[in-house]
């Protein structure tokens, strides 16, 4: 009953946080929201002409199709409401599992939910929660199988985890999460890894080979192709903004969370627990894999790092006194609308980057 208690809460807390978005910013939109209404209208037959880079990621207009008839994209926005709030339960349950403390969880969801992307993206024309869920619902799983010990979550993991980059690259990434955990394990022979690896991968690349496959049939274009035309830096910035950028995205998106994030560190060296150590082990790669592909240092991308920072600064949050507690939330949700409110007209990035080339 009372893992049910601070689950409903958050739960509860997900949906106030969802009404205030609405209520003040309502659903956004986008640059890239009028290639996923393209396609949209492109899968329905109505015409008109489809980025081919959303060819290669149609899962999201096509879970859109079902709800078009609310409007033009708002498809997007119903599916994203769905996925919102399984971000929330997936949050609670992950650190659950790791910390097995329930009002953990219950803060690393408000956490979440709270954040600057999700406050600007998570309920938007987009179809960037959507990845974020697969991703959260890959850790999750594994973690599981390492619970539980039951194969057939393996399959699912690794088909989850396959159809994820059908709705962006990054919602993927889990299977980077799955395959460090498996070689970071003291519990199977090396034989045992590799068949579980080859496994898990021959069904992650499914997916991704007969999309690849089919869009390379029809129009002669792959993911390769896109990668090669929008490497990291392009777009004529300069390495050092797009550096910059991204540092300053990872500052942006946990705020001051980040002082908890540090006292989780500080926390966890002290406690030396090797089965949570090898967790943010695991996670390491797929939460700075920005840096690799993404091209302009966006929040939506460098967010993919929220679960490592999330599940660090909710261990470091959790010991502060009551009062305290209070102070922190009130300041992390007041200090996150107010910074989506001003971001929007002030590009806080490129005013730093102009001043200290300008000096």
């Amino acid at each position: 009953m009372k893992t049910r208690k601070f689950l409903i809460l958050a739960i509860i807390f997900a949906l106030l946080n969802m009404g205030a978005v609405f209520g003040i910013f309502g659903p956004q939109k986008y640059g890239d929201t009028g290639e996923n209404i393209a396609l949209i209208n492109w899968l329905q037959g109505e015409g008109g002409q489809a980025e081919m880079a959303r060819i290669l990621r149609p899962l999201g207009p096509f879970l859109a199709l079902p709800f078009e008839f609310l409007g033009e994209g708002a498809g997007l926005v119903v599916q994203n409401i769905f996925f919102y709030l399984l971000c929330a339960f997936l949050v609670f349950k992950i650190v659950e599992i790791i910390y097995h403390d329930k009002k953990q969880a219950f803060f690393a969801s408000l956490f979440f939910v709270t954040a600057t992307p999700v406050i600007e993206s998570g309920l938007a024309y987009l179809t960037d929660t959507g990845a974020w869920f697969f991703y959260l619902f890959s850790i999750f799983l594994t973690l599981l199988y390492f619970k539980r010990r039951e194969d057939w979550l393996i399959t699912v993991n690794a088909l989850i985890s396959g159809l994820a980059v059908l709705i962006k690259e990054n919602g993927g990434l889990g299977i980077l999460f799955f395959g460090l955990m498996i070689f970071l394990s003291k519990e199977f022979s090396a034989k045992e890894k590799i068949k579980k690896l080859i496994y898990f991968g021959t069904l992650f690349l499914i997916p991704t080979i007969v999309i690849q496959v089919f869009v390379y049939h029809y129009f002669n274009y792959t993911s390769l192709d896109w990668y090669l035309r929008n490497p990291p830096g392009s777009r004529g910035e300069s390495i050092f903004l797009s550096l910059l950028r991204y540092f300053g995205q990872l500052f942006r998106i946990l705020g001051i969370l980040w002082i908890f994030i540090f006292m989780g560190i500080t926390k966890e060296w002290r406690e030396r627990n090797w089965e949570r150590i090898k967790i943010y082990l695991a996670l390491l790669p797929a939460s700075f894999s920005f840096f690799v592909w993404s091209t302009t240092g966006s929040a939506r991308a460098v967010f993919i790092f929220a679960p490592l920072g999330i599940l660090l600064a909710s261990h470091g949050f959790k010991k502060i006194k009551p009062w305290a507690m209070v102070l922190v939330i009130s300041a992390v949700i007041v200090l996150n609308y107010f910074f989506v409110s001003v971001n929007q007209k002030i590009l806080f990035v490129d005013i730093i980057y102009n001043f200290l080339l300008n000096r």
